[in-house]
């Protein structure tokens, strides 16, 4: 497949311009919200309602940016199918991201890591299905509950769980990807030029500085095998240009998009369900079960509002790194697997 340049740089230039409004929400966010990097540190918010309204916002329109520029949506897709409900849009992209991966090989990455691709597939297939009303969300008193409610209705305890476990998760898939990278850089093989000619000696040394280096247990033997796959992807990974590519650099790059998007997932999974409540003047108290909240409900009751800082802290991680790789989403899309 070869690489449609126009339409590429078309997505990315549209793309750009929902990440533009995305950040200018996020700038008036952090008016009203006082956070930095200690994400458990309580933040100061002088308008709650008005602050959810505008991070919600900017992770929709964020979500949005990747999406077109992925080239996968149409923009009249955004009113005809998914409107304002952002969760139902990037799960749906994170599905055909995780296709592609697979179809580029670069599923091996992930599997170092011990993440199950199939049932990361499965696990997305059902709570999209959830989302859009398809299957019901049954509470663990055997009830069907609205999922929207569920997630207005979120603890803040859950939300803190939910945003430590993705931060954890995709800074150890990253840094497992370039552990890799570098291993196979210290044995000879740079710009996917090169071979190993031990193969056993690279799977011990990559089992050795992965587990020293991120402190997780030694790789099973399933996770042993691996390996010979990074070796395939190293010599066959690669973009059609006029010049030459640095291979490692293209699939950190490729892998970055996932993470990005996997973070907007639980980054919109907090918030889509707040996409009105904020922005009108009413007071529903004790009404947030039905799903009727208004902008004098939000105070630091609800878990949205008690981890505003958390999540303005996640949001700004998630915004810088969007900003230096959306251009990444369409060649992403757009690449096939060489040899």
């Amino acid at each position: 497949m070869s690489i449609d340049k126009r339409k590429a740089a078309s997505n990315v230039e549209h793309a750009k311009r929902w990440l533009n409004r995305a950040n200018k929400d996020f700038n008036l966010f952090k008016k009203l919200v006082g956070f930095d990097n200690r994400i458990n540190k309580p933040a100061r918010c002088s308008d709650p309602a008005l602050a959810v309204y505008l991070l919600q916002q900017s992770i929709e329109k964020a979500v949005k940016a990747v999406a077109i520029a992925s080239g996968q949506y149409e923009p009249r897709d955004f009113v005809r199918f998914y409107k304002h409900n952002s969760l139902a849009l990037i799960i749906n992209l994170n599905l055909k991201m995780l296709a592609k991966l697979k179809e580029l090989g670069a599923d091996c990455m992930m599997s170092l890591t011990g993440m199950d691709l199939m049932d990361a597939e499965s696990k997305l297939s059902t709570l999209e299905s959830q989302v859009l009303g398809k299957i019901p969300l049954i509470s663990k008193d055997g009830k069907k509950v609205s999922f929207r409610q569920e997630c207005m209705n979120l603890k803040p305890e859950t939300i803190a769980l939910l945003i430590d476990s993705y931060i954890l998760a995709r800074q150890k898939l990253l840094d497992v990807i370039k552990t890799a990278f570098k291993v196979l850089s210290d044995m000879g093989i740079h710009k996917g030029h090169g071979s190993i000619k031990n193969t056993n000696a690279f799977i011990k040394k990559l089992s050795e500085e992965i587990t020293s280096r991120l402190n997780i247990s030694p790789l099973s033997k399933e996770q042993l095998q691996i390996p010979e796959e990074v070796i395939k992807l190293m010599h066959s990974f690669g973009l059609e240009a006029d010049n030459d590519i640095d291979r490692r650099d293209v699939t950190v790059h490729h892998l970055a998009v996932w993470a990005f998007s996997y973070s907007l997932l639980w980054l919109s999974y907090i918030t889509f369900a707040h996409e009105s409540g904020p922005r009108y003047p009413l007071k529903h108290k004790g009404n947030i079960n039905i799903g009727r909240l208004g902008c004098d409900d939000y105070d630091a009751k609800l878990g949205i509002v008690n981890r505003i800082g958390q999540l303005g802290y996640a949001a700004s991680l998630t915004l810088s790194e969007m900003k230096n790789e959306i251009e990444q989403v369409a060649y992403f899309f757009a690449v096939e697997r060489l040899g």
